[in-house]
Formats: C-alpha cells, sequence, structure tokens
C-alpha cells in the first residue's frame, strides 16, 4: 500500500522508504539515477536537449532497462499530476482568504507547500545548483522532484531574470577635472568612498551629545549619593564624631523635601551658539586662529558658521600664517623669485581685497606639483657658450655668461629683452644651434641673435667686463658682477638701461662668487682672498684671509659670512672682526657651493665628492650627508621656509631634497644637454644654467589655476 505523498514534505532517502514497497531488483551499475533522468517524459526529454550534464547519464543504458521501467515511470506521472492539483488548490484559497493585502506572486510560491523558506529561497542560483541531485529509489514521483526547486525561478524563469538584473549596480561614473586643466591642477587624494558623509552640522552634535550624557551621568550619581545621605546609607567617615545636639549648624538635619537641583537636567535648558552671541571681530580672531582643514570642517556646522569661516579676513590670517617666510636676520636676506603671498603695497604689507582662501588652494596645488615632480620644461636661447650664473625675481631672469654678455629676460613672456656687452662681444645669427629637449617642454623660444630685434635690444655700456661673467647678484638697485678679468663691475639697474657706477679691483685672479646686503658686497677669488666693501663708496674695508685655495662661494647673514672653498673647508667668519669662527670640513675633497640658512643656524656645502653636507653653525657637527650625485656638486640653493634643498651637478641632474632629512624626493636628469653650472629656487620654480648655454626653467606652476594671483608687485 502506498502512502500518500506530499509535496511539503522533504524526498525521502533510500533508508527511509516504505517498508511495503517491493523488494528491490539486483544492484546494476546504471540503475543509481534520479527520477528525472529515469522517467522519459516529454518535460524531462526537454530538460535533456538543454543539459548536456543530466544527458551523459543515459550514454549505454540498455533499451530492457528503459522498457522495465514504462509502467512504473506513468504510475508516478499520475501521482504527480494530483498532488500538483491539491497543491494549486491551497494556492487559489490562500489567495481568497487573503483580507489584509493582495499578496505578491513572489510571496505566493515562497509559502507554497513543498517550496523552500523565505531564507533558503534567498539563495543565489549558483548555490542551489550544488546541491545532490535526488535518487530515483527515493519513491519521490517525478513531478514533486520537479516542483522542487529553490526559490520562484524554477516556477517563472523570467522572474528569476528580473532579479538578477535588478541586482546589478550601475559603476558610479567618475568626476572631477580632465584634460589638460586636470594635468596641471592635480587634486588632493580622495577621501574613501566607504565612509558615510557627515551631514552639516553632525560634529557639533555630537559633541553636544556627548556632553549631554556626561552631564545626565553626573547628575545621577549626585542624586544617589544625596538620596543614600538622606537615607543614611552612607559610612561616617573614620574619626569624625556625629553631632547630634548642634541647632546652630544645622548638621544632621533631616530634609522633609527631596533635593532638587537647580540646574536639573529635567527642565529643558536652551543651548547657545557661541559663534551668534559673540561680536563679529571676536569670531573671527576665534576662527582665524585655525589651521585650513578644520577651518573647512567648521564651515560645515551651519550657515552661521559658514558666513563666518569664509571670511577673506579670517583665510587672510591662515594664509599669512601658512606661506609667509619670516625674517630671521637683519638686514634682510635678499629674495630669490616670488614669495608668492599676492600682492604687496608699497610699505611691504600684503595689499586687501584678496581672494585668500583661492590663494591657499592654489598653494596647496603647485606644492602637491612639486611632490610629484611634476613640472613644466621652459628653454631660454641666446647665449652662445656656457651660463654660469643666473638670479631671478617674479618679473625678470638675469644670466651671466662665459661668452661675455649679461642677458635679462621676460619672465612673462620668457623672451630675452636685453643684451649687455662690449661691442666686440655681439652674437651673430644662427647661434646657438637647436638642442634636444624634454618631453615635458611647453616654451622653447628661437635665438634672437643676429636678426633685427636681436640688434636693437643690443646695448653697449660706458664699461664692461671683457671676459667670462662667472657671478651676479642684485637687489632693488644694484647689480654686482664678477668676472674673470679679476674684477667686478656695480651697475644701477633702477632706469630702463642698466648703467655702470663703479668698477672693484682688488683681486689677484678671477672673481668667483659675490653676494651683498644693505652696507656691505663681499667677493671671492681664485686667489684664495675674501674681500669685504663698502657698498656705498667701493671702498675696500677688509680682507680675510685663512682658505689654502680658490674661495668658490659666498653667502651673508647680517655679520655672519659663511665661505666655500677648494681646500675643502667651509668657514664661518664674522664680519665685524673678521675671524674666522668655524670651520666645516668635508670628508674627501673640495667644496665648491655653500648656503647659510636664513635663521643662520645650519651650513650647505657641496663640492667634489658629490654630496651635501648639513652642519650645524654653533657646534660644527655634520648633521646628515644626502645621497652622492653623478658628478661634482657645482650649485646649491636653500629654500628653508618651504623645506627644500636645489642641487645642480656636473651628472646633468638637478635634485630636490627635503631639507629636515636630507632625503631626495625628486631628480630631473638630462634635462640639459651638459653640466648644471647654477640652480636657484623660489615656491613655485627652479631656474637653472648649463654648460650647453640654456637657461632651463621647471615650472610647477604653470597653468595652475589662480597661480597669477599669487605674483606681487616687484
Amino acid at each position: 500500500m502506498h502512502r500518500r505523498p506530499s509535496i511539503a514534505h522533504r524526498p525521502k532517502t533510500s533508508s527511509a522508504a516504505d517498508d511495503s514497497a517491493a523488494p528491490a531488483r539486483a544492484f546494476e551499475a546504471s540503475m543509481k539515477r534520479t527520477a528525472s533522468q529515469t522517467f522519459s517524459t516529454h518535460g524531462s526529454e526537454t530538460r535533456e536537449t538543454s543539459n548536456n550534464a543530466l544527458g551523459a547519464v543515459h550514454e549505454g543504458m540498455s533499451e530492457e532497462y528503459h522498457s522495465h521501467h514504462q509502467h512504473s515511470g506513468s504510475c508516478s506521472l499520475s501521482r504527480a499530476t494530483s498532488m500538483l492539483e491539491g497543491g494549486f488548490g491551497k494556492i487559489r484559497r490562500k489567495l481568497s482568504s487573503s483580507s489584509s493585502r493582495r499578496p505578491s506572486i513572489t510571496a505566493v510560491f515562497d509559502t507554497t507547500p513543498g517550496a523552500p523558506s523565505s531564507a533558503s529561497g534567498r539563495k543565489s542560483s549558483a548555490d542551489m545548483l550544488r546541491l545532490p541531485l535526488p535518487h530515483h529509489d527515493s519513491g519521490l514521483p517525478l513531478s514533486q522532484l520537479d516542483s522542487y526547486v529553490p526559490g520562484s525561478a524554477a516556477v517563472n524563469p523570467k522572474m528569476s531574470m528580473l532579479k538578477r538584473f535588478s541586482s546589478l549596480r550601475r559603476r558610479p561614473a567618475a568626476s572631477g577635472p580632465s584634460g589638460e586643466f586636470a594635468k596641471y591642477n592635480p587634486v588632493p587624494p580622495p577621501i574613501p568612498s566607504g565612509y558615510p558623509s557627515p551631514m552639516p552640522g553632525s560634529a557639533a552634535r555630537q559633541a553636544a551629545a556627548a556632553a549631554n550624557d556626561a552631564r545626565l551621568s553626573q547628575l545621577r550619581r549626585e542624586q544617589e549619593q544625596t538620596r543614600k545621605f538622606l537615607e543614611g546609607g552612607l559610612p561616617q567617615p573614620n574619626g569624625v564624631e556625629e553631632v547630634d545636639n548642634d541647632s546652630e549648624s544645622g548638621v544632621g538635619m533631616i530634609c522633609s523635601m527631596p533635593i532638587v537641583r537647580a540646574d536639573s537636567v529635567l527642565s529643558d535648558k536652551k543651548l547657545v551658539d557661541p559663534m551668534q552671541a559673540l561680536p563679529t571681530e571676536i569670531t573671527t580672531l576665534i576662527l582665524s586662529k585655525l589651521d585650513a582643514p578644520s577651518l573647512i570642517q567648521a564651515e560645515l556646522v551651519n550657515k552661521h558658521w559658514h558666513k563666518l569661516a569664509t571670511s577673506p579676513h579670517v583665510w587672510k590670517d591662515v594664509f599669512l600664517r601658512r606661506f609667509e617666510p619670516p625674517v630671521h636676520v637683519s638686514p634682510t636676506p635678499i629674495q630669490m623669485g616670488g614669495v608668492g603671498i599676492g600682492k604687496i603695497t608699497k610699505t611691504g604689507k600684503p595689499a586687501p581685497a584678496q581672494d585668500w582662501k583661492k590663494m591657499y588652494n592654489t598653494r596647496k596645488t603647485i606644492d602637491r606639483r612639486w611632490k610629484a615632480s611634476a613640472p613644466a620644461a621652459i628653454y631660454l636661447n641666446g647665449h652662445t657658450d656656457s651660463v654660469y650664473c643666473c638670479q631671478f625675481d617674479e618679473k625678470k631672469i638675469i644670466t651671466g655668461s662665459r661668452d661675455r654678455t649679461i642677458r635679462v629676460w621676460d619672465m612673462d613672456t620668457y623672451e630675452c629683452v636685453k643684451v649687455i656687452g662690449g661691442p666686440n662681444h655681439r652674437p651673430v645669427s644662427n647661434t646657438p644651434p637647436a638642442m634636444d629637449t624634454h618631453d615635458s617642454k611647453v616654451v622653447n623660444n628661437p635665438s634672437l641673435n643676429g636678426t633685427q630685434r636681436g640688434n636693437d635690444m643690443y646695448y653697449v655700456p660706458a664699461d664692461y667686463h671683457d671676459a667670462s661673467i662667472l657671478c651676479l647678484q642684485y637687489d632693488d638697485t644694484i647689480m654686482v658682477t664678477g668676472s674673470s678679468d679679476h674684477t667686478c663691475i656695480v651697475w644701477d639697474i633702477t632706469g630702463d638701461n642698466y648703467v655702470p657706477m663703479y668698477r672693484l679691483r682688488g683681486h689677484q685672479a678671477g672673481v668667483l662668487d659675490v653676494c651683498l646686503d644693505d652696507k656691505h658686497i663681499i667677493s671671492c677669488s681664485k686667489d684664495s682672498a675674501i674681500i669685504v666693501w663698502d657698498r656705498l663708496t667701493g671702498q675696500q674695508i677688509r680682507t680675510l684671509t685663512g682658505h689654502r685655495g680658490p674661495v668658490n662661494a659666498v653667502q651673508l647673514r647680517g655679520n655672519l659670512l659663511v665661505s666655500a672653498s677648494g681646500d675643502g673647508v667651509a668657514k664661518l667668519w664674522n664680519l665685524d672682526s673678521g675671524v674666522s669662527i668655524k670651520d666645516f670640513p668635508s670628508e674627501d675633497r673640495g667644496l665648491a657651493a655653500v648656503e647659510f640658512s636664513d635663521d643662520a643656524r645650519y651650513v650647505l656645502a657641496g663640492g667634489n665628492d658629490h654630496v651635501v653636507y648639513k652642519f650645524d653653525a654653533q657646534t660644527g657637527n655634520t648633521l646628515h650627508t644626502s645621497a652622492r650625485h653623478g658628478g661634482l656638486v657645482r650649485s646649491l640653493f636653500l629654500d628653508a621656509f618651504n623645506g627644500r634643498i636645489v642641487s645642480g651637478s656636473y651628472d646633468q641632474s638637478i635634485r630636490v631634497a627635503n631639507y629636515d632629512t636630507g632625503a631626495v624626493f625628486a631628480t630631473y636628469e638630462n634635462w640639459t644637454t651638459s653640466w648644471i653650472l647654477s640652480a636657484k629656487s623660489d615656491y613655485r620654480r627652479v631656474v637653472a644654467t648649463s654648460q650647453d648655454g640654456r637657461t632651463l626653467i621647471l615650472d610647477f606652476g604653470w597653468r595652475v589655476d589662480g597661480a597669477e594671483a599669487l605674483v606681487g608687485n616687484a
């Protein structure tokens, strides 16, 4: 007798088969099949046609086996049909009995007897395919097995496909600048998108909630202590006697009314926004003490905070505190290049009505390009021989060359506007020849030598150098040039034409370097001497002796002077006494370049041992040594405020290192075709000269949005 099968029951295995079933035939290898693989119904044939794995089961089966099971298959099919009819009847009754709302098709099939639970129905189709196939010897008809397909996909394949497509998420489109603007305006690293973005004012609300929770906890503790005290539950401290009869002090009195705090949290208290209660002058002063990231967060609190935090008065203080370099010594050292803090008034103070917040963002963008080693290359062509020296500001560049001329270049157009030299040093046409440039080149103006325009800009002064121009330095009023002719010329540069004022004679060999302030002119020479000159009169004040080799470089800070020599020693001098205070020896060979920090605390030196030394000016100790160049370190420049050391070498490379650690973070090799003889920098660019006759500008502010607003009035 057959037990009435139920679709809601799980399929029975062979171990749970009905004892009244007919005895099983002797086991054959081809008998272990599932019901869907054995019964040759139209539905099973269709499934076999579309499923190669199931169709492969019938290979090698005998026709006798199929004919033996035809009768059992038809009986099972009739039983499955009756059970399906009963199942759909239950579904119709469930639909008709629903009084609250009309159930969805998915909910109906999820609750169909024999279907899996909602949790298992949510499993993916890939997980369902991994379930083991039921066997035909379980006694479960084919129709029941077919109905035992998890989820609604077995009932409606279209519904399964819609669910699969609805689960796909569109990939968010990338945003931000693109094209050439993005190339020159790198954005900060993105904030991880996995974190929810806070709503405006969420930080303030969280802080207020935390403070309120702490206040409630303290209040509960105090109330509990008060209750215990009034009930006599608190023990008396040791050594304290009870006072029973002191009616004057009130000690031991019992309160008949419950103690209620005046500031009880049970009464609603209105929280006051301090930024709305304080005067605008006070809030501006408070917000100006924040750094830029904190100020940006303050803008998100609410509209009133946003108005206060975006005030130009607030951002002016934040910007200048971060980017205005301080002055450590007097007189103020000559500024190389620009400061990058915007327009300056005649009194030396920042001009009003500037967009300080945008200027801050521009400076940060330029700093990111420094760190990413992403400058634009600009080439200046015109000199016909090695360019030994240079200096620049925000309007011009002045270079001196072995071709015995001095050239002035416009910083805006990068064109030569003035050539100063003797009548016999006029350049000819087609010079210099065209040379290779770097892939990052954005400007490479051709030489104007030999053209009508080139001849018009050539200027022959009343006095001039008749040998190589080895060094120069200028300020707002004068320029000093040193030459292989053993002399220096002091020029008046306040007018359109640079006028020679007087010549300094005193050295016995070529003048290798010069420096100046508002009182002195210092020159050093291949004759191992350093001469101090009076700036106003041109008279020699004193000669500093002590080096045993050519003095290649000098730099001045107040009344202190530092020098570097080919004898392998850098010296610190007192100008007032002319005495050498401290020696800074190299480890091996001669020194060719030297730098003095703005605060006169550190000395940098480099030379023929291919490294850059950092010395403590007070103790003379070596703080660190940089990584080795591939050749002599010919030039050094220290931008202490921005934390950068720029070095140029005979290995045709320019390196930028960290001022504090000496670690090199950028190397620009073979951007010229020969040695680097001089390299200077400011907040946005490096200006370097080469033996190939060209001047190279590495501009990190090229096409940065808002860079023009950082230019001063110099």
